[in-house]
């Protein structure tokens, strides 16, 4: 004869810890720490060539607005209103840009390292 028996036990949903010793032992393991730290590397290098785009970029639309404007005003203050232009556009665009080249030499760093990790390239 064949016998039945039900358990009364309940299945866990906790998940199991794993300690860092136990990941190194993984063989082809992905690093976030790695790809954390080439994209703070990717950030230093972007923000320093966003500030000098984005400082180029400001003093010209800079000066033109403001020559525009010193033109408008009577056609004497076209050459000292483009230079105050430049001056305060290239102020303005160096800190957009060291912020926007940050960020994306961060994305740019960090999915370097991702795609290496992975082997996507």
């Amino acid at each position: 004869m064949t016998t039945l028996s039900l358990s009364n036990t309940t299945p866990s949903t906790d998940l199991q810890d794993i300690t860092t010793a136990e990941l190194t032992n993984v063989t082809g393991g992905f690093s976030v720490t790695d790809a954390v730290n080439a994209g703070n590397a990717g950030a230093v290098t972007g923000a320093q060539v966003g500030g000098v785009i984005g400082a180029g970029v400001g003093a010209v639309s800079g000066g033109i607005t403001g020559g525009t404007a010193g033109a408008a005003a009577g056609g004497v203050g076209a050459i000292p209103g483009a230079l105050a232009g430049a001056a305060a556009g290239a102020r303005t665009g160096a800190t957009a840009g060291s912020a926007i080249g940050g960020a994306a030499g961060w994305v740019i760093g960090a999915g370097n390292n991702a795609g290496h990790q992975l082997g996507a390239w």
